[in-house]
């Protein structure tokens, strides 16, 4: 099995925190500004907001390139766990919603291959490129 490191994992994780960090600092004003529904401070719609925005960030970059932006510069891509081709949609949409699982990306430390459980419910892998 290919194993990805720990660190390169981090590397991604955090990379992709900053991208979507600027990214979300430019679409939520816009947003805001020009979605009547988010004119008017609401908690509830914030977090619909930032639910929504994530979940699209992985989701596309993860279905278009099979990487998000922290991926493609630690040279990494997921894939299909059992025939190492481009994951099925289906995969990358279960794969995105075990994001939201409360901890979820600490789960990498108790797993000797280095995966999270958003690799194993969703049947993907990350490998080196």
């Amino acid at each position: 099995m290919n194993r990805i490191k720990k660190s390169t994992r981090f590397y991604n994780f955090l990379i992709d925190s900053i991208i979507f960090s600027v990214l979300a600092l430019i679409i939520v004003p816009l947003i805001v500004r020009y979605v009547p529904g988010f004119k008017v401070y609401n908690p509830k719609n914030n977090r619909i907001l930032a639910m929504s925005l994530y979940f699209l960030y992985y989701f596309l970059f993860e279905i278009v390139f099979s990487s998000t932006p922290g991926k493609l510069i630690t040279k990494t891509r997921i894939v299909d766990k059992l025939t190492f081709s481009k994951s099925s949609i289906f995969k990358v949409f279960i794969r995105t919603l075990c994001r939201f699982i409360p901890l979820e990306a600490l789960t990498i430390f108790f797993d000797e291959n280095n995966l999270t459980w958003h690799d194993k419910i969703s049947k993907t892998t990350l490998i080196n490129i």
